[in-house]
């Protein structure tokens, strides 16, 4: 689980290999040197009959985001949930949620961003060295968690191979429209047998403005009230490097205060009273514009390899988290909410030697996480989960023909203060085949079977979430109709089925010196698919538990915006089919002009016909791109589909589309500094346009005109 010398070497100096342009301008594909540290197997991206991206080098930077869905947002096949820009989840393939494993290092971020699309992921892309993703099922790896895929961000923390001297990053950004600042640095120190590595970030912005547009309340507006975004954090690890291995332990700290858009309750007579009064200018300034989130994380990481450790074995790689989060939504500096989450983790894995011909790795995964939630938007009660897996996953070559195969079991718990699960047990397996026609040339099959226990929230959630405006119904409970139009929420009884996944991926590639091409097409048919109904009840219809009841509808009378009530969501289970693609394209058609283009497209429903909600519109996208001595620039358009597959009390989402460009100088005397000045502009055109994914769409449209300019050095 470790980058080779040659990705050091090519992250350590990407820029200034940009500064002193090749006079033959080789087209380098960095699928074909990076490893991709999600596999125990040191494979790249052309060795894998899985899809699999890797974004790293200037790519990062030129995508960094405060987000993680925002910044793998233009990658074939992710979307992002879009909860404004103050939070953003991946989704692969119309898949999110608990579906979509997002590790650190391969180990869970341990947050609760699976839980809500209003919870941040507690991943910083700005010291990343890259970011792995991993399309289609990848449950063998790393649990039912990752039916849909993984997203592995990775860093340095722990230096994994000798440093010598100092080495490191540093960038620092300013925008137009939200007024964002930023900076960010990483830094290795190391004899080359110890090994200090730090690293910090700071990102302030304020609310962001769009073309104008009218709400769901009827107003008329020209930005998203309360997406402001106060965050920072840092990180110190060290590594000893032995004569065959390495161990080393970090320890981060993150904080963040973000506001919740779309959960104005009434504060607009408050905001201007303290507008007109003095010594409010505080860490807090932004709550007066509406409920905010206040979140902090404490993660303590240890990793380890110990090489040629015994008979059989070619090495043996740990690693170990202890993931302390919590965050408090804050309304008139009063806590409303409290979300909490400790979780364990520990993976370990050991590269076997061949057995007749076949290379492999097996490994063990335990992880807990014990959460807990307090206050009005406690949706879901506090909740224990307990897994352990057991996984092979082998692969042999057979002159141009390339087999994967692999297998994984593991065993579930899931309980609540209210209710008690019984053991899921979940076995996946795939098998994945890889054909090189020419050293151009490659096709890949990869077929899986995998099943997922469902989510915490998936069955115990049972209650008011303010910030979607909604009232979630887990598949623990169901309705009663006991006069028209009033419900009584029961426990059910009905088991409730892991959910099974048998997918199939085809893959083409093909690349010479000036044209590059992937496509791939995959179909997902799902048994037993969990996902959220919007019911087309009112929260106000529904009656429970005494004690449960209703506090929370006490609550909804506190909030002036929901006198009305909220949507019921309820859980259910159906049968379900995924199908669509995902297509690449680069072609070099002169010495200094080429041609980017992707497309993709999923379409998601259920097998009796009707169509699954959320599920984000097909999408095409073409970038000019120019590269000269001491510059490159680019100037792309990216076209969303209108989507009128939609699902139950769902609206249409009409189509737009974003003009976007940059251009990147590397100044000659700064190239011993690896020295980039950058500009950006997005979205040029000040288009108005509504992400369909989004469970705040209505009020909450992506970002209008924005410039940034900013300067990043690497030494």
């Amino acid at each position: 689980m470790k980058l080779n010398a040659l990705t050091l070497a090519l992250l350590a100096t990407s820029t200034v290999a940009h500064a002193q342009q090749q006079e033959e301008h080789e087209h380098i594909n960095d699928y074909e040197v990076i490893v991709i540290n999600a596999s125990p197997l040191d494979k790249t991206a052309l060795e894998s009959a899985q899809p699999v991206n890797i974004i790293s080098g200037d790519a990062l930077k030129q995508k960094n985001a405060h987000s993680l869905g925002e910044t793998l947002a233009m990658e074939p096949g992710i979307n992002n949930t879009h909860f404004a820009n103050v939070a953003g989840s991946p989704i692969i393939r119309g898949l999110g949620g608990p579906r979509v494993k997002i590790t650190q290092n391969g180990l869970d971020t341990g947050d609760v961003s699976r839980g809500g699309p209003d919870h941040a992921v507690t991943t910083e892309t700005s010291t990343a060295q890259q970011i792995e993703v991993l399309r289609g099922p990848a449950t063998l790896l790393y649990g039912s968690g990752a039916i849909g895929g993984v997203i592995n961000v990775v860093d340095n923390r722990i230096p994994s191979e000798p440093v010598y001297g100092i080495q490191g990053n540093a960038n620092v950004s300013a925008s137009t429209n939200n007024d964002n600042k930023e900076g960010s640095y990483d830094l290795q120190i190391g004899n080359g047998r110890w090994a200090l590595y730090t690293d910090a970030f700071i990102r302030r912005a304020n609310d962001y403005e769009t073309p104008s547009f009218t709400n769901d309340e009827g107003e008329t507006v020209d930005h998203v009230e309360n997406s402001f975004i106060d965050a920072q954090g840092g990180t110190i690890g060290a590594s000893y490097q032995f004569d065959d291995g390495f161990f080393g332990v970090s320890y981060q700290g993150l904080y963040q205060e973000y506001g919740i858009p779309g959960h104005d309750h009434g504060h607009g007579e408050e905001e201007d009273e303290h507008e007109e009064e003095p010594g409010h200018e505080d860490e807090h300034e932004h709550a007066e514009a509406g409920p905010y989130a206040d979140l902090e994380q404490e993660r303590i990481q240890f990793a380890g390899q110990w090489r040629n450790p015994f008979s059989g074995f070619n090495r043996l790689d740990f690693r170990a988290a202890l993931t302390d989060y919590q965050h408090q939504e804050i309304e008139d500096n009063f806590v409303a909410t409290q979300f909490e989450n400790e979780q364990k983790e520990i993976r370990l894995i050991g590269q076997h030697k061949e057995i007749a011909g076949w290379k492999g790795a097996v490994g063990w995964q335990w992880d807990i996480s014990d959460k807990a939630a307090f206050g009005e938007e406690a949706f879901t009660p506090n909740t224990s989960r307990r897994t352990q897996g057991l996984f092979w996953v082998v692969e042999q070559e057979f002159g141009s023909h390339h087999v994967d195969l692999g297998v994984r079991h593991e065993r579930t718990s899931l309980s609540s203060e209210e209710r008690k699960l019984d053991t899921f047990d979940a076995t996946s397996a795939s098998a994945g085949y890889l054909y090189h026609f020419s050293d151009h040339t490659s096709v890949s099959f990869n077929l899986s079977h995998a099943e997922r226990a469902p989510a915490a929230n998936e069955v115990f959630a049972n209650g008011n979430h303010f910030a979607t405006r909604t009232y979630e119904l887990g598949l623990g409970y169901e309705l009663h109709e006991e006069e028209l139009d009033e419900y009584h929420v029961e426990p059910n009884e009905v088991a409730i089925k892991t959910e099974t996944s048998n997918n199939i991926d085809a893959g083409f590639h093909y690349e010479n010196d000036s044209f590059h091409a992937n496509l791939n097409v995959f179909y997902n048919r799902v048994d037993d698919f969990i996902y959220d109904d919007f019911i087309g009840l009112n929260s106000e219809q529904l009656h429970g538990d005494e004690d449960h009841d209703h506090e929370e509808h006490a609550h909804e009378e506190e909030h002036e915006h929901d006198h009305d009530g909220l949507q019921v969501v309820q859980f259910k289970q159906v049968d379900a089919e995924l199908y669509g693609y995902e297509l690449e394209l680069d072609w070099k058609f002169a010495e200094h002009w080429s041609l980017h283009g992707f497309s993709d497209y999923t379409r998601a429903k259920q097998r009796d016909g009707d169509d699954l909600p959320r599920i984000p519109a097909q999408r095409i996208g073409t970038e000019v791109r120019y590269q000269a001595v001491g510059w490159d620039g680019a100037i792309g358009y990216t076209r969303y589909m209108e989507q009128d597959k939609i699902g139950q009390n769902e609206t249409v989402t009409d189509a737009y589309g974003l003009l976007n460009a940059r251009v990147n100088f590397y100044p000659e005397w700064l190239a011993n500094y690896g020295a980039t000045l950058y500009l950006k502009g997005e979205n040029l055109t000040d288009q108005l346009g509504f992400v369909h994914s989004s469970f705040i769409k209505d009020d909450a449209p992506v970002t209008g005109r924005r410039f940034q300019a900013g300067v990043s050095i690497s030494f």
